[in-house]
């Protein structure tokens, strides 16, 4: 599986720091020659031959001109490295400066400014670098305004939409159950597609709310030792009438014992489940199947929902855990969804410790597989490693 959204982010930051650290923190110390003083240095030297050679052509050397000579030279020599000197640091300084405040800006401290009052060039370079920062600042201020804006305006919308659709699913559940009265087929049948249409307005909204919590980090888990096996099968059976609705063939098998423990939030192993299933159902095939199998090995679980539906195209399939990705030929059908299952559910999976994949050939289907730790200690360890990993990325 590619972990573009995720992994892409992090090589760009990996890469961006890389090149930071070349170029503001070298590395190796800079050569006297490739310094500036060093070549004022040269400049000097050469300058002083100048003089010093129209000297010597002027007034050949005598004995009594060679000591002239050497004065002259050495005059020249003097005058001209202090000046050298004087104007490398004038030069050298503001740039010790504002190399300095990139090193703290880049250890951190957003608070770094250069503190030049010149009228030249570097004057002006201070200048513009101090505004960039503050205009840095400033738009990272507003990003993090539109964001939590964005999230809070997620957050309050799912709430009050998912009200008021609950209301309507258990109305038509009631329907269709017959407790207001016998109904007829054509009358079940509208029913069905309304309950049907409900749930997937529901599993949206709870998707939107899902990736406003994982971009915010409040995606919570509560871990516990759960029975795997019971969590499966439970949505298993709650995707029957789904896959039944579109004539579906849904099967389970298992070889794991009835009995086993992990330690997982039993209601996040459900979204995953019910994700992967819905996905397996609405793109499948009239007729089609679906199955679920789960097994343990070495202290592994691993399940695989398989599917005889439309596939994944080869050149797209290195997308489908990016956000809001939906595959060209499933957007052809014009089947419903928000491209958001699978990013939950692999940010779900990582959080547990375990690992997703799958393969695909375009018109026979797709399987998925993942995998969680079994053995306690193992658990704990890749929890560990998982959460490190999560807040690694979070920076």
């Amino acid at each position: 599986m590619d972990q573009e959204s995720t992994t892409d982010s992090q090589n760009t930051k990996k890469t961006a720091k890389k090149q930071l650290e070349r170029s503001v923190l070298p590395q190796e110390p800079i050569r006297f020659i490739h310094s500036i003083f060093g070549r004022l240095f040269i400049s000097s030297l050469v300058l002083s031959c100048v003089p010093t050679g129209l000297y010597i052509l002027l007034y050949p050397p005598r004995s009594i001109r060679v000591f002239s000579f050497v004065v002259l030279f050495l005059l020249i020599f003097i005058f001209t490295l202090a000046c050298s000197f004087v104007v490398s640091l004038s030069i050298t300084r503001p740039i010790a400066m504002l190399m300095d405040a990139l090193r703290r800006i880049y250890a951190g401290d957003v608070n770094a400014r250069v503190l030049i009052n010149r009228k030249d060039e570097i004057g002006r370079l201070a200048y513009f670098f101090n505004a960039t920062v503050e205009q840095f600042l400033e738009a990272q201020k507003r990003g993090v305004l539109v964001s939590d804006i964005k999230s809070q305006f997620v957050t309050v919308a799912a709430h009050q939409l998912r009200t008021p659709l609950s209301g309507m699913k258990w109305t038509f559940r009631l329907l269709l159950d017959g407790d207001m009265g016998d109904l007829s087929e054509k009358q079940r049948e509208f029913l069905q597609q309304g309950f049907m249409a409900t749930e997937r307005m529901i599993r949206l909204v709870n998707d939107f709310l899902n990736i406003s919590r994982i971009e915010e980090g409040k995606f919570g888990f509560h871990f516990a030792k759960i029975k795997i096996i019971d969590t499966l099968k439970k949505a298993v059976e709650s995707s029957r009438a789904q896959a039944a609705a579109n004539s579906i063939t849904l099967t389970f098998e298992s070889s794991v014992p009835e009995e086993l423990l992990i330690i997982a939030d039993e209601d996040r192993l459900y979204t995953v489940m019910m994700n992967l299933l819905d996905n397996a159902i609405r793109y499948n095939n009239p007729n089609g199947a679906v199955s679920v199998t789960a097994a343990e090995k070495d202290g592994i679980l691993e399940v695989r929902v398989a599917d005889t539906g439309i596939g994944i195209p080869a050149d797209e399939q290195q997308k489908i855990f990016s956000r809001f990705y939906r595959a060209s030929n499933a957007i052809r059908r014009q089947t419903d969804g928000s491209g958001l299952g699978l990013y939950i559910v692999q940010s779900i999976l990582r959080h547990h410790g375990g690992d997703i994949g799958f393969s695909s050939e375009e018109g026979k289907g797709v399987e998925i597989f993942f995998t969680l730790p079994v053995k306690e200690d193992f658990v704990r360890a890749s929890l560990g490693e998982a959460q490190a990993a999560v807040k690694s990325e979070a920076q």
